[in-house]
């Protein structure tokens, strides 16, 4: 059976084991989704658990989208630019760091035909997502992007 965490602290509010374990059912797929609650010097860790197989992939939320950076051996192009993971999975013998939420913030607005091409955009608040948040809308041509925290 496959195992896959989301991991933060808090974590208790997460609905992400929900939402994924209904559709592993749903797919038929032989997996679980769990949450767990980490301190920042469980994060080697539990990272170290992917690359010996004891867990096949991790999504990651506050506060430990940068943190977990120093333990991945690559990141992708968007956690580059954004300097912050949301997914790590392993590929071959390699620990690789994802965002994912870039592109998950950019169907959203195109699922709700929101165009933000030339508009004023304010984001209220400074969370994990924020820089995901900010490089999609510079990807979509935002006109000028205001950020209070």
């Amino acid at each position: 059976m496959k195992k896959y965490f989301v991991i933060g602290n808090p974590i208790e509010h997460s609905l992400s084991p929900k939402l994924h374990n209904h559709w592993i059912k749903e797919n038929n797929i032989d997996a679980i989704y769990e949450k767990k609650q980490l301190n920042e010097n469980e994060i080697k860790k539990t990272i170290l658990e992917v690359r010996n197989g004891k867990i096949d992939g991790i999504n990651v939320t506050v506060p430990f989208k940068k943190t977990v950076l120093p333990f991945l051996d690559e990141t992708t192009s968007l956690s580059k630019e954004t300097q912050s993971v949301n997914t790590i999975y392993k590929k071959k013998d390699k620990i690789v760091g994802d965002n994912t939420d870039v592109d998950g913030f950019k169907n959203a607005l195109k699922h709700i035909n929101y165009n933000v091409k030339g508009k004023n955009i304010f984001i209220l608040g400074a969370g994990g997502v924020t820089p995901s948040i900010i490089l999609a809308l510079k990807k979509m041509n935002a006109s000028k992007i205001i950020l209070s925290n």
